[in-house]
């Protein structure tokens, strides 16, 4: 028995290469015709775009859980870009982020877990290296590591409430949070 013959439009290299040419072209212009995807290598400013509200969302966490949640004035320039709810030590915790006005990145975790076990079960990595920062009279426990890609994270016990700090930004900055959530009246979570 014969062998079955290709059909003509697979017999060279070149007729593949066209045929993965019309694909990739066909979805160029599904892709470009929905307008899910832009290109501006100008934009340096990305994050910001992604403004939230994140007093409005701190607002009705406070009154969803039963954790006491600080609304925290941020100097002028930190931009909020990020809110959600997330847990720590199997709790619930509500987590926002800022867009320094150096351009770093803040995120704030405040929980009801005990410093201690929010420390530990943050994220899972493990911060071997621990020091201690005084920030407005508050003992600020800073835990670190030599691991790649595993941030500082800061944590403070404000008495009714836990807060954790981690993110990309200078320490200056990470103070300055602390002090804005020591400062901030606890929201009504009547």
């Amino acid at each position: 028995m014969a062998a079955e013959e290709k059909p003509k439009i697979f017999e060279d290299t070149r007729d593949i290469v066209l045929s993965l040419g019309v694909v990739v072209v066909m979805m160029g212009l599904a892709v470009g015709a929905t307008g899910l995807c832009s290109v501006n290598p100008e934009e340096t400013e990305y994050a910001r775009i992604n403004e939230v509200d994140a007093s409005t969302f701190l607002d009705l966490e406070s009154r969803g859980t039963k954790t006491v949640i600080r609304d925290p004035e941020m100097p002028a320039g930190w931009t909020p870009n990020s809110a959600r709810r997330t847990s720590v030590a199997g709790e619930i915790a509500s987590a926002v982020g800022w867009v320094t006005a150096d351009d770093g990145f803040v995120q704030s975790v405040q929980t009801s877990v005990p410093l201690e076990d929010a420390l530990k079960n943050y994220d899972g990595h493990y911060r071997p290296e621990e020091r201690t920062v005084t920030v407005e009279g508050k003992q600020v426990r800073v835990l670190s590591t030599d691991e790649k890609n595993v941030r500082d994270l800061w944590g403070v016990d404000l008495g009714d409430a836990r807060l954790l700090l981690s993110g990309s930004s200078k320490d200056a900055d990470f103070e300055t949070a602390v002090r804005a959530f020591i400062a901030a009246t606890p929201l009504n979570n009547a």
